[in-house]
Protein backbone atom coordinates (compact mmCIF):
# COMPACT_ATOMS: atom_id res chain seq x y z
CA UNK A 1 0.00 0.00 0.00
CA UNK A 2 2.76 2.48 0.93
CA UNK A 3 4.73 1.72 -2.20
CA UNK A 4 1.75 2.20 -4.51
CA UNK A 5 0.76 5.44 -2.76
CA UNK A 6 4.16 7.08 -3.18
CA UNK A 7 5.13 5.49 -6.49
CA UNK A 8 3.79 8.38 -8.66
CA UNK A 9 6.26 10.74 -6.97
CA UNK A 10 9.13 8.73 -8.43
CA UNK A 11 7.78 8.84 -11.95
CA UNK A 12 10.58 10.37 -14.11
CA UNK A 13 8.21 13.10 -15.35
CA UNK A 14 7.34 14.21 -11.80
CA UNK A 15 10.81 13.71 -10.31
CA UNK A 16 12.87 15.46 -13.01
CA UNK A 17 10.49 18.41 -13.36
CA UNK A 18 10.46 18.88 -9.58
CA UNK A 19 14.26 18.90 -9.41
CA UNK A 20 14.52 21.39 -12.29
CA UNK A 21 11.97 23.76 -10.73
CA UNK A 22 13.62 23.56 -7.29
CA UNK A 23 16.98 24.37 -8.89
CA UNK A 24 15.78 27.99 -8.99
CA UNK A 25 16.31 28.26 -5.21
CA UNK A 26 20.15 28.11 -5.31
CA UNK A 27 20.20 30.04 -8.60
CA UNK A 28 18.19 32.85 -6.99
CA UNK A 29 20.79 33.19 -4.22
CA UNK A 30 23.39 34.11 -6.84
CA UNK A 31 21.40 37.10 -8.13
CA UNK A 32 22.70 40.61 -7.45
CA UNK A 33 20.85 42.13 -4.46
CA UNK A 34 20.47 45.32 -6.43
CA UNK A 35 18.64 43.57 -9.25
CA UNK A 36 15.34 44.99 -10.51
CA UNK A 37 13.81 41.66 -9.44
CA UNK A 38 14.10 42.59 -5.76
CA UNK A 39 13.15 46.26 -5.97
CA UNK A 40 9.81 47.13 -4.36
CA UNK A 41 6.99 49.33 -5.62
CA UNK A 42 5.33 51.94 -3.35
CA UNK A 43 3.26 49.13 -1.78
CA UNK A 44 6.37 47.12 -0.90
CA UNK A 45 5.74 44.42 -3.52
CA UNK A 46 8.80 43.27 -5.46
CA UNK A 47 8.81 42.32 -9.13
CA UNK A 48 9.43 38.72 -8.11
CA UNK A 49 6.35 38.75 -5.88
CA UNK A 50 4.25 40.16 -8.69
CA UNK A 51 5.32 37.43 -11.10
CA UNK A 52 4.81 34.70 -8.47
CA UNK A 53 1.38 36.11 -7.58
CA UNK A 54 0.14 35.66 -11.14
CA UNK A 55 1.41 32.06 -11.05
CA UNK A 56 -0.42 31.33 -7.79
CA UNK A 57 -3.68 32.73 -9.19
CA UNK A 58 -3.40 30.68 -12.39
CA UNK A 59 -2.47 27.56 -10.44
CA UNK A 60 -5.51 27.95 -8.17
CA UNK A 61 -7.86 28.11 -11.16
CA UNK A 62 -6.27 24.95 -12.61
CA UNK A 63 -6.38 23.20 -9.24
CA UNK A 64 -10.13 23.79 -8.91
CA UNK A 65 -10.73 21.95 -12.21
CA UNK A 66 -8.20 19.14 -11.74
CA UNK A 67 -9.41 15.60 -11.02
CA UNK A 68 -6.30 14.65 -9.04
CA UNK A 69 -2.89 15.97 -8.05
CA UNK A 70 -1.34 13.94 -10.90
CA UNK A 71 -3.48 15.87 -13.34
CA UNK A 72 -2.62 19.16 -11.63
CA UNK A 73 1.15 18.50 -11.70
CA UNK A 74 1.71 19.44 -15.39
CA UNK A 75 -0.01 22.80 -14.80
CA UNK A 76 2.05 23.66 -11.73
CA UNK A 77 5.23 22.71 -13.58
CA UNK A 78 4.25 24.90 -16.52
CA UNK A 79 3.50 27.94 -14.34
CA UNK A 80 6.67 27.40 -12.30
CA UNK A 81 8.80 27.33 -15.45
CA UNK A 82 7.21 30.54 -16.71
CA UNK A 83 7.91 32.25 -13.37
CA UNK A 84 11.52 31.01 -13.31
CA UNK A 85 12.14 32.19 -16.87
CA UNK A 86 10.59 35.64 -16.29
CA UNK A 87 12.47 36.15 -13.03
CA UNK A 88 15.74 35.18 -14.69
CA UNK A 89 15.02 37.53 -17.59
CA UNK A 90 14.81 40.39 -15.09
CA UNK A 91 17.79 39.35 -12.93
CA UNK A 92 20.20 37.47 -15.20
CA UNK A 93 19.54 36.83 -18.90
CA UNK A 94 22.26 34.14 -19.07
CA UNK A 95 20.37 31.99 -16.59
CA UNK A 96 17.17 32.70 -18.53
CA UNK A 97 18.76 31.38 -21.73
CA UNK A 98 19.97 28.20 -20.00
CA UNK A 99 16.57 27.58 -18.45
CA UNK A 100 14.88 28.13 -21.83
CA UNK A 101 17.07 25.40 -23.35
CA UNK A 102 16.43 23.01 -20.45
CA UNK A 103 12.67 23.61 -20.58
CA UNK A 104 12.55 22.96 -24.33
CA UNK A 105 14.50 19.70 -23.94
CA UNK A 106 12.12 18.54 -21.19
CA UNK A 107 9.09 19.49 -23.28
CA UNK A 108 10.13 17.30 -26.20
CA UNK A 109 11.92 14.49 -24.33
CA UNK A 110 9.92 13.97 -21.14
CA UNK A 111 6.25 12.99 -21.02
CA UNK A 112 3.85 11.64 -18.43
CA UNK A 113 4.07 7.88 -18.05
CA UNK A 114 1.08 5.79 -19.03
CA UNK A 115 -0.38 3.39 -16.51
CA UNK A 116 0.70 -0.14 -17.46
CA UNK A 117 -0.63 -1.91 -14.38
CA UNK A 118 -2.81 -5.05 -14.84
CA UNK A 119 -6.41 -4.19 -15.69
CA UNK A 120 -9.63 -5.52 -17.22
CA UNK A 121 -9.93 -2.89 -19.95
CA UNK A 122 -10.44 -4.03 -23.55
CA UNK A 123 -8.78 -1.89 -26.24
CA UNK A 124 -11.24 -1.24 -29.07
CA UNK A 125 -11.12 0.43 -32.49
CA UNK A 126 -13.44 0.95 -35.45
CA UNK A 127 -12.97 -2.65 -36.57
CA UNK A 128 -13.96 -4.37 -33.33
CA UNK A 129 -16.33 -1.85 -31.72
CA UNK A 130 -19.07 -4.31 -32.66
CA UNK A 131 -18.13 -6.11 -29.40
CA UNK A 132 -19.94 -3.29 -27.61
CA UNK A 133 -22.74 -2.65 -30.11
CA UNK A 134 -23.45 -6.34 -30.59
CA UNK A 135 -23.54 -7.29 -26.89
CA UNK A 136 -27.19 -7.56 -25.83
CA UNK A 137 -26.39 -8.85 -22.36
CA UNK A 138 -23.52 -7.05 -20.65
CA UNK A 139 -23.13 -3.39 -19.73
CA UNK A 140 -20.09 -1.65 -21.21
CA UNK A 141 -18.36 1.39 -19.74
CA UNK A 142 -16.24 2.88 -22.54
CA UNK A 143 -13.52 5.51 -22.22
CA UNK A 144 -13.01 7.63 -25.36
CA UNK A 145 -9.58 9.24 -25.05
CA UNK A 146 -6.61 10.68 -26.94
CA UNK A 147 -2.90 10.54 -26.18
CA UNK A 148 -2.56 14.34 -26.29
CA UNK A 149 -5.47 15.58 -24.13
CA UNK A 150 -4.25 16.71 -20.70
CA UNK A 151 -6.92 14.91 -18.64
CA UNK A 152 -6.63 11.50 -20.34
CA UNK A 153 -3.38 10.02 -19.00
CA UNK A 154 -4.19 10.71 -15.30
CA UNK A 155 -7.72 9.30 -15.74
CA UNK A 156 -6.38 6.07 -17.27
CA UNK A 157 -5.13 5.01 -13.82
CA UNK A 158 -8.57 5.64 -12.32
CA UNK A 159 -10.32 3.74 -15.11
CA UNK A 160 -7.95 0.78 -14.72
CA UNK A 161 -8.64 0.59 -10.99
CA UNK A 162 -12.39 0.66 -11.58
CA UNK A 163 -12.07 -2.14 -14.15
CA UNK A 164 -10.21 -4.28 -11.62
CA UNK A 165 -12.81 -3.55 -8.96
CA UNK A 166 -16.02 -3.97 -10.99
CA UNK A 167 -15.07 -5.75 -14.22
CA UNK A 168 -17.04 -8.96 -14.81
CA UNK A 169 -18.94 -10.82 -17.52
CA UNK A 170 -21.87 -8.47 -16.81
CA UNK A 171 -19.98 -5.16 -16.48
CA UNK A 172 -17.21 -4.72 -19.04
CA UNK A 173 -14.70 -1.91 -19.49
CA UNK A 174 -13.22 -0.71 -22.77
CA UNK A 175 -11.20 2.18 -24.18
CA UNK A 176 -10.93 3.75 -27.63
CA UNK A 177 -8.21 6.10 -28.87
CA UNK A 178 -10.41 8.51 -30.83
CA UNK A 179 -7.32 10.49 -31.76
CA UNK A 180 -6.62 7.58 -34.13
CA UNK A 181 -10.17 6.40 -34.78
CA UNK A 182 -11.88 9.74 -35.36
CA UNK A 183 -15.00 8.22 -36.93
CA UNK A 184 -16.06 6.99 -33.48
CA UNK A 185 -15.63 10.50 -32.08
CA UNK A 186 -17.93 11.81 -34.79
CA UNK A 187 -20.43 8.99 -34.25
CA UNK A 188 -20.81 9.76 -30.54
CA UNK A 189 -20.50 13.54 -30.90
CA UNK A 190 -17.20 13.91 -29.01
CA UNK A 191 -15.19 17.06 -29.67
CA UNK A 192 -11.52 16.70 -30.68
CA UNK A 193 -10.78 20.40 -30.32
CA UNK A 194 -7.06 20.66 -29.53
CA UNK A 195 -7.44 24.10 -27.91
CA UNK A 196 -10.39 23.19 -25.70
CA UNK A 197 -10.29 19.51 -24.76
CA UNK A 198 -12.28 19.56 -21.51
CA UNK A 199 -14.59 16.98 -23.12
CA UNK A 200 -11.78 14.42 -23.05
CA UNK A 201 -11.84 11.79 -21.89
CA UNK A 202 -15.53 11.07 -22.48
CA UNK A 203 -17.04 8.12 -20.59
CA UNK A 204 -20.21 6.53 -21.96
CA UNK A 205 -22.26 3.65 -20.56
CA UNK A 206 -23.64 1.23 -23.15
CA UNK A 207 -26.41 -1.34 -22.74
CA UNK A 208 -27.88 -3.53 -25.45
CA UNK A 209 -25.38 -1.98 -27.84
CA UNK A 210 -26.52 1.61 -27.40
CA UNK A 211 -25.52 4.55 -25.17
CA UNK A 212 -27.69 4.74 -22.05
CA UNK A 213 -29.50 8.13 -21.83
CA UNK A 214 -27.99 10.52 -19.25
CA UNK A 215 -25.11 8.14 -18.60
CA UNK A 216 -22.24 10.11 -20.04
CA UNK A 217 -19.37 12.14 -18.55
CA UNK A 218 -18.64 14.97 -19.02
CA UNK A 219 -22.33 15.88 -19.25
CA UNK A 220 -23.22 17.40 -22.63
CA UNK A 221 -26.27 19.61 -23.24
CA UNK A 222 -28.65 19.17 -26.16
CA UNK A 223 -26.89 21.94 -28.08
CA UNK A 224 -23.61 20.04 -27.80
CA UNK A 225 -21.99 22.30 -25.17
CA UNK A 226 -20.66 21.04 -21.85
CA UNK A 227 -22.88 21.32 -18.79
CA UNK A 228 -21.71 24.17 -16.55
CA UNK A 229 -22.00 21.87 -13.54
CA UNK A 230 -18.68 20.21 -14.26
CA UNK A 231 -18.39 16.73 -12.71
CA UNK A 232 -14.79 15.98 -11.80
CA UNK A 233 -13.64 12.60 -13.12
CA UNK A 234 -12.50 11.25 -9.77
CA UNK A 235 -12.77 7.56 -8.98
CA UNK A 236 -15.56 8.18 -6.48
CA UNK A 237 -17.57 10.41 -8.84
CA UNK A 238 -17.37 7.97 -11.76
CA UNK A 239 -18.27 5.09 -9.45
CA UNK A 240 -21.37 6.90 -8.15
CA UNK A 241 -22.48 8.52 -11.42
CA UNK A 242 -22.63 5.22 -13.32
CA UNK A 243 -23.87 3.27 -10.30
CA UNK A 244 -21.13 0.66 -10.55
CA UNK A 245 -21.54 -0.56 -6.97
CA UNK A 246 -25.30 -1.10 -7.10
CA UNK A 247 -25.14 -2.54 -10.62
CA UNK A 248 -22.59 -5.09 -9.42
CA UNK A 249 -24.70 -5.92 -6.37
CA UNK A 250 -27.80 -6.30 -8.57
CA UNK A 251 -26.04 -8.66 -10.95
CA UNK A 252 -24.79 -10.79 -8.05
CA UNK A 253 -28.33 -10.89 -6.63
CA UNK A 254 -29.76 -12.00 -9.97
CA UNK A 255 -27.02 -14.61 -10.31
CA UNK A 256 -27.77 -16.07 -6.86
CA UNK A 257 -31.50 -16.07 -7.66
CA UNK A 258 -30.86 -17.92 -10.91
CA UNK A 259 -28.67 -20.50 -9.17
CA UNK A 260 -31.34 -21.09 -6.52
CA UNK A 261 -33.99 -21.68 -9.19
CA UNK A 262 -31.75 -24.20 -10.94
CA UNK A 263 -31.13 -25.98 -7.65
CA UNK A 264 -34.89 -26.22 -6.97
CA UNK A 265 -35.52 -27.66 -10.45
CA UNK A 266 -32.91 -30.33 -9.90
CA UNK A 267 -34.53 -31.31 -6.60
CA UNK A 268 -37.98 -31.55 -8.22
CA UNK A 269 -36.62 -33.74 -11.03
CA UNK A 270 -34.84 -36.02 -8.61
Amino acid sequence: MVESRWAPLFDPYILINTIVCLSYVPVRLSFDEGSQLFKSDPMGITREMQIAGVMVLGSWVKYRRANSWQEFAPSIFMYSKVVIFLCCMVANKTYAAWYAVIFLVLFFALHESEDKSPNNVVALNTANFYEVEGDMDAIWLVEFYTTWAKHCIPFTKIFNRLSNKYGSDKIKFAKVDIGRFKSLATKFNISLNVFNNNELPTIILFHKGKPVPNQRLPVVKKDGSLNERFVLLTEENVEKYFGLAWRTAEHKKQSRSGNNKKAKRKKVRS
